[in-house]
């Protein structure tokens, strides 16, 4: 039977603790991050409402379509991280690993639409309040889908070498949890870059 339980992390006789205390931890930690993601929302929202022209006659909006790309792959870097973890618990280590492997390349792939996209914007990050939200909020996106990475990566490391398997696999868990967080985080931050109406005389 899977049990969802730490190997790397347990000591032996407080299962039950141990996979309680990582869990909460988990969860402590993305209401934190949480709040720093609503923080730049509220923070570009007041940039927006301040300004008489959004973005400024100067400044061309770029397309949305590599934020659009880098979506849809952060979505579904969600999707098969969570395929991954019924993977293993239906005892299936290997499929567990590629899976793994494929979250990893998504989500890989979406940090460089955005990095990539951000190195080819025709302004600078000090143009205007709308070039410095669209620079911040965009690589902000790139940065939490680059953490997912890395855990991910790590959980993927793990799965190969035998430390995580079908009967400890809290890693796992935890990484599909945070590969959803950093897909709702990015998503949120560019439908903010995208999405906020034109006013004034910069439509």
């Amino acid at each position: 039977m899977a049990v969802q339980h730490s190997r790397t992390a347990e000591p032996i006789g407080e299962r039950a603790r141990t996979s309680a205390m990582g869990t909460w931890g988990l969860w402590l930690t993305l209401t934190v991050v949480a709040t720093f993601v609503a923080g730049l929302a509220a923070a570009a929202l007041y940039l927006h409402t301040g300004q008489e022209a959004w973005p400024p006659p100067f400044i061309e909006p770029p397309s949305g379509l590599p934020a659009s790309i880098a979506a849809v792959l952060s979505v579904l870097g969600g999707l098969v991280a969570t395929r991954a973890r019924s993977t293993m618990g239906a005892e299936r280590r290997r499929g567990a690993a590629i899976a793994l492997a494929g979250a990893v390349g998504l989500h890989t792939a979406a940090v460089v639409t955005l990095v990539a996209h951000l190195w080819q914007l025709p302004f600078p990050h000090d143009a205007h309040a709308y070039a410095s939200v669209y620079w911040i909020l965009t690589g902000f996106a790139a940065w939490f889908l680059g953490v997912s990475v890395l855990v991910l990566v790590g959980v993927l490391v793990q799965t190969l070498v035998g430390f995580v398997d079908p009967d400890r696999h809290l890693e796992l868990t935890h990484a599909a949890i945070h590969a959803w967080f950093a897909a709702a985080a990015a998503l949120v931050l560019l439908a903010l870059v995208h999405l906020l109406p034109a006013t004034g005389g910069g439509g």
